[in-house]
C-alpha cells in the first residue's frame, strides 16, 4: 500500500496539532513518524487510518495496482499502545480473535494463529493465559493479533514504550520480517525502531525527514 499525505491537518478545538503535513510513504517498507509527546503522531496514525478525520487536507491509499482504497479502516491492522489482551483467555485464543473477526473459518484461524505466534517468536507460550506474559511477550501477542486480521497496512503506536533494549531488538527484527509483506508505519521516539526503518516523518518539521 502506498500512502500519499498531502497538506494535512488536524486541530481540536482552537489547538492545532499538526498543519501542512505532505508525505509520501511507500509500499513495503518501514516507516517511523517521530516527534515529542502530544505532537500529533498517534492523531496521524489514526487519520492514516481512517479512526480520525483531517481538518483539511488529504490522505490517499493506493494498492498495488494504482488503485484507490476508498475505506481505509478496512486494510488497516492497528497495534495501539498497551496490548489490550484478553487476561483470562490464552495466548493462541487472543491471535485467533483477530483472524475470526476477519471472517475465518475456526480452524483455519487456529492453524494461522499457530503460525503468526511462531512468526513473533512466541509458540511456546500459546497455552499460556495472557495475564503470564511479560511485556514483551504481550506486545509480540498484540503484533500476531493484528497480523492475524491479514491487512496489508500496519500501524503501530508506541510498541517499544514498555519494553527494555533487548526486546526492543528484538521487535525491530521481527517488523523488519514483516516488512516484506505489509506497508508498516510506527509512532515512535525510540532510536532503535527509528533506526531500523526505510523512512522517517518529523511530524515537527511536518515534512519527509529520512530515507535511506
Amino acid at each position: 500500500m502506498r500512502v500519499a499525505i498531502s497538506h494535512a491537518a488536524i486541530s481540536f478545538g482552537r489547538r492545532d496539532v499538526f498543519s501542512h503535513l505532505s508525505a509520501t510513504i511507500e509500499p513495503s517498507q518501514i516507516t517511523t513518524i517521530t516527534g515529542p509527546s502530544g505532537s500529533g503522531k498517534s492523531s496521524l496514525l489514526a487519520a492514516i487510518g481512517g479512526y480520525l478525520p483531517l481538518t483539511s487536507g488529504h490522505i490517499t491509499i493506493t494498492d498495488s495496482l494504482g488503485r484507490t482504497v476508498p475505506e481505509h479502516t478496512s486494510i488497516t491492522a492497528w497495534v495501539t499502545q498497551g496490548t489490550n489482551a484478553l487476561p483470562h483467555r490464552s495466548v493462541l485464543d487472543n491471535v485467533m480473535m483477530g483472524s475470526l473477526s476477519a471472517g475465518e473459518p475456526r480452524q483455519r484461524a487456529r492453524e494461522r494463529a499457530h503460525d503468526l505466534l511462531a512468526t513473533v517468536r512466541i509458540a511456546h507460550l500459546a497455552t499460556f493465559r495472557a495475564k503470564l506474559l511479560s511485556g514483551g511477550e504481550l506486545q509480540r501477542l498484540a503484533l500476531a493479533r493484528a497480523l492475524a486480521t491479514n491487512r496489508p497496512l500496519l500501524l503501530a503506536d508506541e510498541p517499544s514504550s514498555s519494553l527494555d533494549l533487548a526486546n526492543t531488538l528484538a521487535l525491530a527484527e521481527i517488523l523488519r520480517a514483516l516488512s516484506t509483506t505489509a506497508t508498516i508505519i510506527i509512532a515512535t521516539h525510540d532510536p532503535v525502531l527509528v533506526a531500523s526503518g526505510d523512512a522517517t516523518i518529523d511530524i515537527r518539521d511536518a515534512s519527509e525527514h529520512r530515507e535511506t
